[in-house]
């Protein structure tokens, strides 16, 4: 997932391919907009343009770790980071 939200991040146009990928680009934008603004509204907007096609399959924040799509969001945050900083 980390590899794909970073294809999400660094390819114009590039959405989710699934639920997991929307879910999780969707939690991702979100914790990383702090540091990596752009990335953030990046990752953000891919998961919103897959969720108006698809509206059912967003879950709450929660429940991406639940599912197992992410381990939890501190990790996804800290790998992300690390991969955005170069």
């Amino acid at each position: 997932m980390l590899e794909r939200c970073l294809q999400i991040v660094t390819t114009p146009g590039a959405v989710p391919r699934d639920q997991a990928e929307a879910n999780v680009c969707r939690l991702a934008g979100m914790i990383v907009d702090g540091r990596y603004p752009v990335a953030g509204k990046r990752l953000s907007d891919a998961a919103a343009t897959y969720f108006a096609d698809h509206p059912e399959q967003q879950v709450p924040s929660a429940e991406v770790a639940r599912r197992g799509w992410i381990i939890n969001a501190p990790r996804l945050r800290t790998r992300l980071e690390r991969l955005l900083g170069g």
